[in-house]
């Protein structure tokens, strides 16, 4: 399975306990790495999720992106600002 096969919050939450098997690259790249951060922001629908599902959301891209859950933080409030992540 790859990162993309992941479409649901209860996937999510497998693919952070370990029982779900998923081949993944951390991007070296800041600007693709943020547009894949948007991207996986939008594809779960972050802003219409419960406070739980955001939680699992925001345990999945520290996971995968590496970064901190306050660098996630800031982008996610850039998010839902501006609709977009980008770079400043």
């Amino acid at each position: 399975m790859k990162l993309e096969d992941l479409k649901t919050i209860d996937q999510l939450e497998d693919f952070l306990s370990g029982t779900q098997a998923v081949a993944f690259s951390v991007l070296s790249d800041k600007d693709a790495c943020y547009r894949w951060i948007q991207g996986e922001l939008v594809k779960f629908r972050y802003l219409q999720l419960s406070r739980s599902g955001k939680g699992v959301v925001i345990r999945y891209l520290m996971k995968v992106s590496g970064y901190s859950r306050p660098q996630l933080t800031r982008l996610i409030a850039q998010y839902r600002k501006t609709g977009q992540v980008k770079r400043r």
